[in-house]
């Protein structure tokens, strides 16, 4: 860590001691590819979530969140420290997040928090990310394989029982912060028959139908044990946020899968945010990924890191930028180190701005939709507005000049780390 961003923490410290009631307990629940349109708060049509559903009634749903890069790591590398993948080099699975980077968890442990984490996605290692740091408890400690074969993760039951044993071994003197991360919904989608909303059987014959119907059994399952997780926490003086970090497309615009392409299906996520004094309902304020940091630490009467760029969501004294641009780099870091290293230096993929309304996609070659009208990006509109497209496009170049790209060092990997990285569609 910088001595400018130790100092930040250090006066972060100072505001929580000051305060005259009890810092409140933080939860960061977050759940791995989940679309937002999948939840019936986000107007799902089969009652795949009821748990997540009763929850968003008691807080304050954002309609509008989108992540900055649909990618685990660099996904929330970008929540814990508010700056875009590019500034932190952390733009793929399988890269480090520099040491010199401040992050969220570290400021809550300087101010006196318990912090725990329970990881289950194999990208979110903490040998392998560097998201570790700040955590006194960090169980990344599962080894699954499913089927016999795929190696990657901790199911939804095991998160649940792992995070319930750590609450019960609390010291209820202090406050804490506490990630919980269920990856359920990743591929290989698995069905679960205790749990299938569609109430078909068997599973259809279409593959695209099949394939949406093992997403909706996998939401459903980490649903339940949500539930259970969010019935164990105390209610009083306790925040919870809870989020994605990237969605899923399921065979929208020919792909399955996530990224390495911007569509919506893959960056739209849910964040909803329960606490005493935030009154439930639903926000259309634009809002992304880099937010979260700063809010909760608002939240908690902290202050965020020094150069953290997002924005408190609740703060009613200025409005939020409604200007939020994506990218992507593709997949993970490969095995070889001279792969390894071009790939990880190389540019994006695709890139995008949204801006009032539109949204650019730069690639193959620029696309252009207006997602109130047309939210699932079937027309594309780039030939209709030319001058929208120099528009939206001088807006990226800016902030490429603005947010220029740095390099990060990839992390080692494994045997165990190629084969989990395999399993889950990030090496060919």
């Amino acid at each position: 860590m910088t001595f400018a961003g130790a100092f930040c923490v250090f006066l972060a410290a100072l505001t929580v001691q000051g305060v005259g009631t009890a810092p409140p307990n933080v939860v960061l629940l977050s759940v791995d590819t989940l679309r937002a349109d999948y939840l019936g708060c986000y107007g799902h049509e089969f009652n795949s979530s009821p748990n997540i559903d009763a929850f968003a009634k008691q807080g304050l749903l954002f309609e509008d969140c989108v992540c900055e890069v649909p990618l685990t790591n660099p996904s929330f590398g970008a929540m814990l420290s508010s700056l875009y993948p590019r500034m932190t080099g952390t733009t793929k699975n399988g890269i480090r997040m520099p040491k010199s980077v401040p992050l969220m968890p570290e400021i809550f442990k300087a101010a006196g928090y318990q912090t725990w984490c329970v990881q289950s996605n194999w990208t979110l290692k903490g040998r392998l990310s560097g998201l570790s740091r700040g955590f006194d408890v960090y169980r990344d400690d599962f080894n699954r394989k499913r089927w016999g074969f795929v190696k990657g993760e901790r199911d939804g039951e095991n998160v649940t029982d792992t995070a319930l044993e750590i609450l019960r071994q609390r010291d209820s003197t202090k406050p804490f912060f506490f990630w919980v991360h269920y990856s359920d919904p990743h591929a290989p989608y698995e069905f679960h028959k205790q749990f299938n909303p569609r109430g078909k059987r068997p599973l259809p014959i279409i593959r695209r139908d099949r394939v949406r119907a093992k997403y909706d059994s996998e939401v459903a399952y980490a649903d339940f044990h949500i539930g259970r997780f969010l019935e164990a926490l105390p209610r009083d003086n306790t925040i919870v946020l809870f989020v994605a970090d990237h969605g899923e497309s399921l065979y929208e615009h020919d792909y399955l899968g996530h990224g390495r392409r911007i569509y919506q299906t893959m960056l739209h996520i849910p964040l909803i945010i329960r606490a005493a004094g935030i009154e439930p309902g639903r926000a259309r304020t634009p809002v992304c990924v880099l937010d979260i940091a700063p809010t909760l630490l608002a939240m908690a009467g902290l202050l965020p890191a020094e150069g953290m760029l997002g924005r408190n969501m609740l703060s009613k004294g200025s409005a939020l930028p409604s200007t939020r641009f994506v990218e992507t780099y593709g997949g993970a870091v490969p095995k070889l180190p001279g792969i390894r290293t071009i790939l990880r230096d190389a540019g994006p993929q695709r890139h995008g701005v949204i801006h009032d309304g539109w949204k650019l996609i730069r690639g193959s070659g620029p696309e252009l939709y207006y997602l109130p009208e047309d939210p699932n990006e079937t027309k594309d509109l780039a030939e209709e507005h030319p001058e929208r497209v120099k528009e939206l496009t001088d807006l990226i170049d800016k902030w490429h000049a603005q947010c220029p790209r740095s390099q990060a060092a990839a992390a080692h990997l494994n045997e165990d780390d190629v084969q989990a990285l395999k399993s889950l569609g990030y090496l060919e």
